[in-house]
């Protein structure tokens, strides 16, 4: 089952009629996010809208006279057809695609670097520390703290039953700091998938963040932004 996110603004916009409406949301629920364009011929939309020919026609029309998609007639041995651009409604959401793919990519291709990185740091730190004075111990005592309280988080927990999360540091931390639910739900997708890696786990998690429209939590956002040296946008934290 495939769901749509529609803005407050389109739900309540009284400057189209119900028929424009439907039309406008289905070119909005074929948007190619590559192709920065949705291409569903008239009879298409006719045929799976149960709206007469002539009626889409004229309502894609107005829908153009509105500002709310540019046409593009484009030819083939076959016929005439249209592709809609610049859909006004789509715009947020295909920047939140986009970056969710440069997310998952630079996550990819950082993560590990990171996780050996925080790994070489944590063993420095073991050695400094058996020479240190009383406030580092304390410090220690501290780190050690947080390093057990993540170890043992629920989310921790629940990933550790698909997936050796205890060689990435990086997806235990990034995990504590997740919603549950979504967690849950990540990991569902991640046996349907059949995934294997941490790596894996945390990039089905941004995505199911961004699928459903909800913001990262603060943490989370910052030691993304941090750690693997992306940017989010304003509306990812």
């Amino acid at each position: 089952m495939q769901f749509l996110k529609l803005s407050y603004e389109l739900i309540t916009d009284k400057n189209i009629t119900a028929n424009e409406f439907r039309i406008y949301t289905y070119l909005l629920s074929l948007y190619n996010t590559e192709k920065n364009c949705s291409y569903p011929s008239l009879e298409a939309i006719s045929k799976n809208l149960g709206i007469c020919l002539s009626t889409v026609k004229k309502s894609i029309k107005r829908l153009e006279e509105l500002g709310y998609i540019k046409i593009q007639k484009r030819k083939r041995l076959a016929g005439n057809f249209n592709i809609y651009k610049n859909l006004k409604h789509i715009v947020n959401i295909n920047k939140k695609a986009i970056k969710t793919k440069e997310i998952v990519k630079k996550l990819n291709d950082k993560v590990s670097y990171k996780d050996d990185k925080v790994n070489d740091e944590n063993k420095e730190n073991d050695t400094n520390n058996i020479s240190n004075d009383k406030d580092a111990k304390s410090d220690e005592i501290k780190n050690n703290h947080n390093k057990n309280n993540i170890d043992s988080h629920i989310n921790v927990s629940l990933a550790r039953a698909v997936t050796n999360v205890d060689n990435s540091n990086f997806a235990k931390k990034i995990l504590s700091l997740a919603n549950t639910e979504v967690v849950r739900e990540t990991i569902k997708i991640f046996k349907k998938k059949r995934g294997k890696t941490p790596t894996f786990l945390i990039s089905l998690m941004i995505d199911e963040y961004c699928r459903r429209g909800s913001n990262f939590p603060i943490g989370m956002s910052n030691l993304l932004k941090s750690t693997l040296e992306i940017y989010l946008p304003k509306n990812y934290t």
